[in-house]
This record gives C-alpha cells, structure tokens and sequence, in this order.
C-alpha cells in the first residue's frame, strides 16, 4: 500500500472517495505562486485535500490559496491550530517529487526550522496517525500510566512497527492500517503513555482489552449512552 490508502484505510474512506481540490484551483495557485508543486502535494490535495477529518482535526493543511512563503523561502502549507507552528518545504526542494518537510517551532523573533520527516508522504501518514489518535479517528483512547514491558512486547509481537515514522521515544504500530497505537518512553526506555485509534468499533473494544493498560481517556466518554460498555 502506498501512503494515501494507508490513510484512506485508517479513516475507512473509500477506495473512490473523492474529496480533494479540482485541478484548476491548484494550477491556479501554481500559477499565481511561480511555482510546481512537487508530485506528492499535488497528489494529496486532489485525492483528500478537503477532507476535514483527516485534515482539520487538531491542526491543519491550509488550502492551496492559502499557501505562503516566509520571508526565508520556505513553502508554508501546514499550520499548527493557534498559528504557532507552521510546516513547510523549502523553496530549492520544490523541483523534487517527494521533498523533505520542515516544522518552524520559532520563537516571535527567529525562526528555527527543523527538519520534520524525510518525506512529504511520511509527514501526510504521520499526521493523519497521530491526529487521528487525538481524535480525528472515530474511536480513540489515550493513557499517561506506566505500562508493563510485557504489554509492550505484547503489542510490538503482535502488531507492525510503522518504521519510517517511529523513533526511540514514539514507536507506532499497527495491524494493516486498520487500527494505530502510538508508544511513548522515557530516557530509560520505559513506555510511559499510549495513544490509539481506529475507525472500526470492534477492534477498539479489542484495543481496550490489551492487559496492563489504565486508560485515562476513551472516546467513548464523548458518545454519549449508547457507546457506553461494561466493566
């Protein structure tokens, strides 16, 4: 599977679902920028583009008419929800099909770009996981309790690592993009908090029942009585 049906599957879009911006309003944009998008932005922006529940749920893809570039040349497309991060692509990197992604974290008076993910198609899974963990995935469920090495091991036999996203101190897993679990560790390697979500109701119950997780939040507290399970 390439990137955007990881994420389709993930949100259980289907396959033909089509909410992405029309070809004339990216060229237009190109156009008004003297700019060519790279491949896979454009690819994003006319497959799921508009779709506010992968992008619009905690921070968001700017429309292409909103795009900007700072006064340091880079190519703004993405804003964290208050405006104070933003992430874009450098200017020179625009020629490349799937360029690195930069996160500016600056500080009112400087910016301070760092490199995000490697590649756009990484930074698009990327968001789409760990937003949707946030609760842009229907059900979702968090926990700040230490949890048991064997529940980590447990969940790394039993599930893939997404390699090309993880690192030493966030590990995210899944079962065929159908469900995600984000594992957070401290220095010691000890796994100190969890994040998961998925559009399906039957492997949330399923995630829920992992041993040695206290949960702190589940989506369920949001649903209202009929989502409501047994303890």
């Amino acid at each position: 599977m390439n990137y955007l049906e990881k994420i389709k599957r993930l949100y259980q879009l289907s396959k033909a679902e089509h909410s992405g911006f029309s070809e004339t309003e990216i060229i237009s944009v190109e156009q008004s920028l003297n700019i060519k998008l790279p491949a896979v932005l454009h690819e994003y922006y006319l497959a799921i583009g508009k779709n506010k529940t992968v992008n619009d749920s905690h921070n968001r893809l700017l429309s292409p008419n909103n795009f900007y570039f700072t006064e340091d040349r880079y190519l703004v497309f993405y804003e964290e929800n208050q405006g104070v991060v933003q992430w874009g692509i450098k200017e020179t990197d625009l020629h490349l099909d799937n360029p690195s992604v930069w996160g500016n974290y600056d500080t009112v008076h400087e910016s301070d770009w760092q490199q995000e993910t490697q590649t756009l198609e990484n930074f698009f899974l990327s968001m789409s996981i760990y937003y949707g963990t946030l609760g842009g995935l229907l059900y979702h469920a968090n926990s700040f309790s230490p949890v048991a090495s064997e529940t980590v091991k447990f969940i790394q036999r039993n599930r893939s690592e997404v390699s090309e996203i993880s690192w030493e101190r966030q590990k995210i897993y899944t079962d065929h993009y159908f469900e995600v679990i984000s594992l957070s560790f401290d220095e010691a390697g000890e796994c100190t908090a969890v994040f998961v979500g998925t559009s399906l109701e039957e492997r949330f119950e399923k995630i829920l029942d992992l041993p040695g997780i206290d949960w702190s939040y589940t989506s369920y507290e949001d649903m209202g009585e009929d989502y409501e399970t047994e303890d």
